[in-house]
């Protein structure tokens, strides 16, 4: 029998799992995926296995982080309905980019919601994000602060995750791609143009190895973690 959320993903073309990220677009879906993909076929661990899944909020105008906000509400209250009638539980987290938009929802979503907890139901990309060794909400949230404690402020997105010299031979290729950036105890936050972020998603597509692709394989690890699903064994 299909339950509620599985009518409704099949709608909306997302193949749900049993452990869900929704994320605010599809360039996080590409990279996330090109991340597993590139991992499977280096070290045979698929870290889209055990019911992970990665979906987009929706597309252009109906994904970021009021599509996020829009979407983890009403399937996470499927997700409720569909367990009451004895269907498979389904888990489903936000994870929102760490810039001012994000933290704004991040926090309004839980204000609207007491059952939703920060570094729990929901999260904020960072340069590091730490093992949450079983504990989440307000200790990883501590956890998270502190890790990343010299670049606080810096806003992060999944584009930051890639290293530098991938980065700056696109920027050289591309003129004008790049708006801004700003750098902060090593690290770096750049800013795209619509067209430049087009741009870099096909040029990450073809030009990508897995050793560019580590922080992002690790980035789903923790995910993976913050979800209660094996990691350990996969991380590079």
């Amino acid at each position: 029998m299909i339950g509620l959320v599985e009518t409704y993903a099949n709608g909306k073309g997302w193949n749900v799992g049993t452990a869900n990220v929704l994320v605010e677009g599809t360039s996080d879906v590409l990279y996330l995926r090109l991340a597993r993909d590139l991992w499977k076929r280096e070290s045979k661990h698929d870290l889209f296995g055990s019911g992970f899944a990665v979906f987009e909020a929706g597309l252009r105008d109906d994904g970021g982080v009021q599509g996020v906000v829009r979407e983890l509400q009403a399937l996470r209250q499927m997700a409720s309905l569909d367990t009451a009638g004895r269907m498979a539980e389904r888990k489903f987290v936000g994870l929102f980019d760490n810039d001012d938009a994000g933290r704004r929802h991040a926090s309004m979503l839980c204000k609207m919601d007491f059952r939703v907890k920060l570094y729990r139901d929901v999260f904020l990309l960072n340069p590091v994000m730490p093992e949450s060794n079983g504990a989440l909400g307000a200790d990883l949230q501590r956890r998270t602060e502190a890790q990343n404690r010299s670049c606080a402020g810096l806003d992060w997105e999944i584009e930051d995750f890639l290293p530098e010299d991938l980065v700056r031979g696109f920027c050289n290729a591309n003129p004008g791609a790049l708006e801004r950036e700003r750098r902060l105890a090593g690290r770096v936050h750049r800013d795209f143009s619509k067209d430049g972020k087009r741009q870099l998603q096909a040029y990450i597509k073809r030009e990508a190895v897995v050793e560019d692709m580590l922080d992002v394989i690790r980035l789903i690890c923790a995910l993976r973690d913050y979800l209660g699903l094996e990691y350990k064994t996969m991380l590079p």
